[in-house]
């Protein structure tokens, strides 16, 4: 019951982020659905979890004007930087971050760009299209987190 209760405050904490209650809501739901998912992590995996159909994906997910990546993100950093488990070094939060490469054939899929490749292959072009998936986390010392 702990962990639900401490769910709960995290999520309460990110309201005002929401200009429209009810996209609030639905960001609740999602977050549950992460939770209780035990299926191939996607997001047809987390409505599943919570047992909505495929009407409330197309019809409620990621299409609200009520909610900014940006400032969710920001507002995410807020809370989690006042955690007093976060690793520091010389006063500074330790971030850990990491990225990968995904190569797309296709010309016009949704958010591909050309990426620099690194690659020492000689054979493989310097460039190619495709979908860069970033990752950044603040690095927390042993103890729970909830």
């Amino acid at each position: 019951m702990h962990i639900i209760r401490r769910l709960e405050q995290i999520l309460t904490n990110l309201r005002p982020v929401f200009s429209r209650h009810a996209t609030y809501e639905w960001f609740v739901i999602l977050i549950w659905g992460i939770f209780l998912c035990n299926q191939h992590r996607a997001v047809t995996s987390y409505r599943l979890a919570v047992g909505l159909t495929q009407h409330y994906y197309t019809q409620h997910w990621f299409h609200s004007q009520g909610i900014s990546a940006q400032k969710l993100s920001i507002a995410w950093h807020k809370w989690l930087i006042t955690h007093p488990k976060v690793h520091r070094l010389r006063g500074q939060p330790v971030y850990v971050g990491d990225g990968i490469k995904v190569g797309k054939e296709g010309k016009k899929m949704p958010a591909v760009k050309k990426l620099h490749n690194e690659s020492e292959n000689v054979t493989k072009s310097e460039w190619m299209g495709g979908h860069y998936f970033g990752a950044l986390a603040l690095l927390l010392e042993v103890g729970y987190f909830f």
